[in-house]
């Protein structure tokens, strides 16, 4: 078994800062900032598509993220996923309820819609 990694962060507050590195982090730790501000990220997962005009275009981005010295908020690891433009976290749960709530749309609204659509296309009203 390896030693676990650690990284060194310069901060404004606390001076330089070493503190491990979760397995899952792929994040830079850029220096000069708050001890507070030091983040944990994980790979981004979105989803993807190709919309006419503008190419592949990714939404819901996701990914792992740990505030390790949150001064407000928890410490905890959740996930962050980007909706309209803001970042909310969740905790497994909320994770699995943002799926549910993903898939309840999917089946309830986008496959209906398009089959509207697609009716509306051939001339079917």
């Amino acid at each position: 078994m390896s030693a676990p990694r650690t990284v060194a962060v310069q901060t404004l507050d606390h001076g330089l800062v070493v503190l491990e590195e979760p397995s899952w982090c792929v994040a830079v730790h850029p220096d000069g900032n708050h001890r507070s501000g030091i983040r944990h990220d994980g790979a981004e997962y979105a989803a993807t598509v190709d919309v006419p005009g503008r190419g592949r275009v990714g939404f819901l981005k996701a990914n792992l993220c740990q505030f390790p010295f949150a001064e407000y908020g928890s410490r905890e690891i959740t996930a962050t996923v980007e909706i309209e433009g803001d970042y909310y976290e969740f905790d497994a749960a909320g994770l699995g309820d943002l799926a549910a709530a993903i898939t309840s749309h999917v089946l309830y609204g986008l496959l209906p819609l398009r089959a509207r659509l697609h009716a509306l296309e051939g001339g079917g009203e």
